[in-house]
């Protein structure tokens, strides 16, 4: 699935043979549609469409520089849920609160809770089976009916900057969320309590991060043209600065990093517009 800044998004299948081997043939496009269609792109501090696809469930979530928040059905192509952000700067990031797990299925908080990164350093939290994406859950007690809701926490605002990426991690059965700005502040969060439970100083201007879901390590990504590989106490196992296909050429400014989801490799855009794909034997893996 790939987006661009219209608020279109396009579905694309043929790229992998029956036996997951890499096809030889063009991929097809099986789908295209509008997921944002009242994104607006002319502010000057725009962030564009931000999608999270969960393709094994069938379900995409699109904001972005949009006061709404959508939820769709990829199947039918058919949007389910529309609520407002809640906030008057662009949606920068969001993830969902639930992993997939190709031998134990999926894990986490559910696959309707939103977790969103904004341009002003605020995170909010939504449920997108909620008309209006408030986050309720079933309180440890029973009222008189059986049944007491109570109001978890849903909004917090200790970044001071622009956030660059929320990720969902399940190391060690925490269900944490790991979000980062752009001044170099990374927390990390367990959504059951008001405040962050720990923080890590990257010390340096952040444009990119990703979190590994199920291995105790992420990724920073500097304009200064440098990776660190770091570990879940804040440890630095490794910088990267050089394209090692390309001797002596240093990375780009980065601007985008993923992990893949159950293995330890790392995929980086550069705005020097070339992409690097880490394996193990190139950085430390905790």
């Amino acid at each position: 699935l790939t987006g661009s800044n219209d608020g279109s998004v396009r579905i694309f299948d043929g790229l992998l043979e029956a036996n997951d081997e890499i096809s030889r043939e063009k991929p097809s496009l099986v789908s295209t549609f509008f997921a944002a269609p009242d994104i607006v792109t002319d502010k000057r501090y725009s962030s564009g469409l931000v999608l999270d696809y969960q393709q094994f469930g069938g379900k995409l979530t699109a904001g972005g520089s949009t006061k709404y928040i959508r939820s769709w059905d990829i199947a039918s192509e058919k949007c389910v849920n529309t609520f407002e952000s809640k906030s008057d700067a662009c949606l920068t990031t969001l993830t969902t609160a639930w992993d997939y797990s190709f031998d134990s299925g999926y894990s986490g908080l559910g696959p309707d809770i939103i977790v969103c990164g904004y341009g002003n350093g605020s995170l909010r939290v939504f449920d997108q089976r909620s008309t209006t994406g408030d986050v309720l859950y079933l309180s440890d007690g029973l009222s008189r009916t059986g049944l007491s809701r109570r109001r978890k926490y849903s909004e917090y605002d200790e970044h001071t900057s622009w956030i660059v990426d929320v990720s969902f991690t399940t190391y060690g059965g925490r269900n944490e969320v790991v979000s980062g700005c752009v001044a170099g502040n990374i927390k990390f969060w367990d959504l059951r309590y008001s405040s962050s439970v720990r923080t890590i100083d990257h010390k340096m201007q952040m444009t990119a991060l990703a979190a590994h879901s199920n291995v105790p390590m992420f990724a920073t990504g500097s304009p200064a043209q440098f990776i660190k590989i770091m570990s879940h106490d804040g440890s630095t196992q490794q910088v990267i600065r050089y394209h090692d296909r390309l001797p002596g050429q240093r990375i780009g400014p980065v601007s985008c990093l993923c992990f893949h989801p159950q293995l330890p490799f790392l995929a980086a855009g550069f705005a020097d517009e070339n992409v690097s794909l880490y394996a193990p034997k190139e950085f430390m893996v905790v």
